[in-house]
């Protein structure tokens, strides 16, 4: 299981960042073994390709995380209310 404290810190410099919205969804969870996995509900999604989408996030984590801390996350999935209805 992943640190308490990196999962926290990784979901508040996604929130307090990019993803700041009151509607923007976090959800920070266990990977396998001591990794992170992300998933971001956001409307600034909209119209963006996948890995649009994959460098929004990312730029995020690399500008305000250091290399020890963002290296945790082995999955990101970032999606827009719109695409979650049309599934």
């Amino acid at each position: 299981m992943t640190n308490e404290y990196i999962k926290k810190k990784v979901y508040d410099v996604l929130k307090k960042g990019y993803f700041s919205d009151p509607d923007d969804a976090i959800d920070v969870s266990d990977g396998p073994e001591d990794s992170i996995h992300l998933v971001i509900f956001s409307r600034k999604f909209n119209g963006k390709t996948m890995k649009e989408k994959h460098d929004l996030i990312w730029s995020e984590l690399m500008q305000k995380l250091d290399a020890d801390t963002w290296g945790k996350v082995s999955l990101s999935i970032g999606a827009s209310p719109e695409e979650i209805k049309a599934t």
